[in-house]
């Protein structure tokens, strides 16, 4: 019954949260600004106005721009500083104190240090209405540089967007000048605990977190920004206008990281109540070598643990390409929407590598019944490939606000941490190598180019535009699975009209490597979606693949014949393709007005046949040819000989 009122409680949201708010806080277009409009409120936003400027920070929402401030109320500031004395004084004298930054419920006792973080917490450099508000994280990060959360409660009927499930917003969409308010009932507290931290206060999570601690895996999760980096103004260095694009310069450098869950009930259904069954569950699953060091990467539980996470910020609506919008101000092929880039009623998978090394497939089934949901290791087998793992498959991602109406104690959860996202999951996740090549990765496993630099999801590039410009300008040491022969930065390219609306453009002169995905041990069929000018010379681990690649494609080439130009649909042309090397796109997505299979030009190159062993592989891609190149690579595929090697049984064209 709870999981059907949290659906209807999503499918009602925009109008909930227009519907339930206090009219008395709308405010639309007089000319006001984000100042102007917290100014001209003193009455009720007086401490507020202090903070702000004790931080310095007023001046910056009078400005030209798009801003959204979350502000609070004097009664829940007043509220706030009380709450946080009250945890100071009650912790102080504890082995680790809880640290608030504030020692005082007195508003003149605040440190102008701690103004300025609480102020930040509640500013983000973009305009975001509840109606932009998907439950996961806000695209942007605020002037902190943390991730705000969003989730969903109802309290006494009434709708309440939710920031980190403290903060209500009680006050939607008061719309100014320079971006929009939205009045808290609430101050957002500032992050500052860690993932792992995080993990062990919620009690619920008592047995994974007794494994975390057991493993010392806890020590493998606790980077957050990386102090080293130094950004670089590619633009001044002439780097900065990749296909004569404008594109913003990186300015930080963070690692994040993202836990799957499962809470102390899903270990009890499968009578795993304490440390000792989940170590023997895990011995059952990862064998017993290394038994009894738990802190050894080859113990059963050790690797039970790392399988849990990846190094990536991937909170619910970040998980799959669904339901993201776009500005647009610089494409002039307009894209608003994924949904204008993807083809309606195909799954979305994406492939993410955990921290134990093999992949986890996670997917939202929109060609099934199950398509509200996201799945790890999904299967469209009725009885898995091992019929022991049937409740270790299809393991459901939960969302955080249907999590926090599960049970009572689940009511205080908040999935966003200081360097990361915790998603709770209902089965108990296992990897199991037979049960991934015969069954969940048995099938073409295609790979987004964005999906193999994690660091644009632990820096919120990955899908989100810039505010001022067509990407991103990555630099040289910014992803550590990407090496240049040529020094030249790629650009990192969302709101296209690619596969997940993304891209890398590949400056001139391209000579790159790229680590390819730790796929299972097996030989593989490898493609790649490249549209450039120039020719290309592929390796694979430092051998020549092939002959030099024409990748600026024309149809007498590549053996291109539209579909509808055929008789059999374009059944004898697919192959005639395949015979030159070269595959019409997928059908599932869309280039402009087209479905990408329709495009003559951009097509698929099949690189090699190939067996993958265990370990890092790599792929080099050289232009060889003289003058200007630039290429946008897309997605690369592997695919397994058996999905094509029956005549009678052709690959599909999805």
């Amino acid at each position: 019954m709870k999981r059907i009122l949290y659906i209807l409680a999503i499918a009602l949201s925009i109008v909930a949260c227009t519907d339930d708010i206090d009219k008395s806080n709308r405010f639309t277009f007089t000319g006001e600004t984000v100042a102007d409009y917290v100014l001209n409120r003193s009455d009720k936003y007086s401490h507020f106005i202090e903070i702000l400027e004790r931080a310095k920070l007023m001046t910056l929402l009078s400005t030209y721009g798009q801003h959204t401030l979350f502000l609070p109320t004097n009664e829940a500031i007043e509220r706030f500083l009380i709450e946080q004395d009250s945890i100071y004084w009650a912790t102080r004298n504890d082995d680790v104190p809880y640290e608030t930054g504030i020692t005082s419920p007195l508003l003149e006792e605040l440190s102008d240090s701690m103004a300025t973080v609480i102020a930040k917490t509640h500013i983000i450099d973009a305009k975001y209405t509840v109606a932009d508000m998907g439950e996961g994280t806000l695209q942007r990060r605020n002037y902190n540089l943390r991730s705000l959360g969003i989730n969903y409660k109802v309290v006494d009927e009434r709708f309440y967007v939710m920031i980190n499930n403290l903060s209500p917003i009680i006050g939607a969409d008061n719309m100014v000048e320079n971006g929009v308010v939205h009045v808290m009932g609430k101050v957002i507290p500032p992050t500052s605990r860690n993932l792992p931290g995080v993990i062990s206060d919620y009690k619920y999570f008592s047995l994974f977190n007794a494994a975390l601690v057991a493993t010392g895996f806890q020590d493998s999760l606790l980077l957050d920004k990386d102090e080293k980096f130094v950004p670089i103004n590619y633009n001044a260095l002439g780097y900065g206008t990749a296909a004569s694009m404008p594109s913003k310069d990186v300015e930080t450098k963070f690692f994040k990281y993202t836990g799957f869950i499962e809470p102390d009930e899903v270990f009890n259904e499968y009578g795993i109540y304490t440390l000792d069954d989940l170590k023997a569950f895990a011995e059952k699953w990862y064998g017993t070598k290394e038994k009894g060091n738990y802190e050894h990467p080859d113990n059963a539980l050790y690797k039970f643990v790392a399988y849990h996470f990846v190094e990536r910020e991937i909170a619910y609506n970040d998980i799959i390409f669904h339901n993201f919008k776009y500005t647009n101000k610089y494409w002039v092929m307009e894209v608003t929407s994924s949904e204008d880039v993807m083809v309606q009623g195909y799954d979305r998978t994406d492939y993410f590598e955990s921290m134990l090394g093999p992949l986890m497939k996670v997917t939202k089934p929109l060609s099934t019944t199950q398509g509200a949901d996201i799945f790890i290791n999904y299967s469209k087998r009725e009885i898995p490939f091992n019929p022991e793992l049937r409740h270790h498959v299809n393991v459901r991602i939960i969302p955080p606000t249907e999590f926090t109406t599960m049970k009572e104690e689940y009511a205080n959860f908040n999935h966003v941490t200081l360097n990361g996202i915790i998603n709770p999951i209902d089965r108990i996740l296992i990897y199991n190598e037979d049960e991934m090549v015969g069954n969940i990765l048995n099938e073409r496993m295609r790979f987004d180019i964005a999906t193999l630099l994690p660091e644009l999801s632990c820096n919120k590039l990955r899908y989100y535009e810039p505010i001022d410009g067509y990407g991103y300008i990555v630099p040289l040491d910014y992803c550590k699975d990407v090496t240049y022969n040529v020094q030249r930065p790629l650009v990192y390219l969302p709101g296209v009209v690619g596969y997940f609306g993304d891209m890398i453009c590949v400056p001139s002169n391209m000579d790159l490597s790229i680590r390819l995905p730790n796929v299972p041990a097996r030989t593989y069929e490898l493609r790649i979606s490249l549209y450039g000018t120039g020719l290309v010379q592929p390796y694979i681990d430092g051998k020549i693949t092939g002959i030099p690649i024409e990748f600026y494609t024309d149809p007498e080439k590549t053996g291109y014949e539209a579909d509808e130009k055929t008789e059999d649909g374009g059944a004898e042309n697919d192959k005639l393709m395949r015979n030159r090397g070269w595959m019409k796109l997928p059908d599932t997505y869309n280039i402009g007005n087209e479905v990408a299979r329709n495009s003559d030009v951009r097509v698929r190159r099949i690189l090699t046949k190939k067996y993958f062993g265990a370990g890092d592989h790599w792929l080099r891609l050289k232009c060889v040819s003289d003058g200007h190149f630039e290429a946008d690579i897309d997605f690369i595929e592997f695919v397994p000989l058996n999905i094509i090697s029956d005549p009678n049984k052709p690959e599909d064209r999805h």
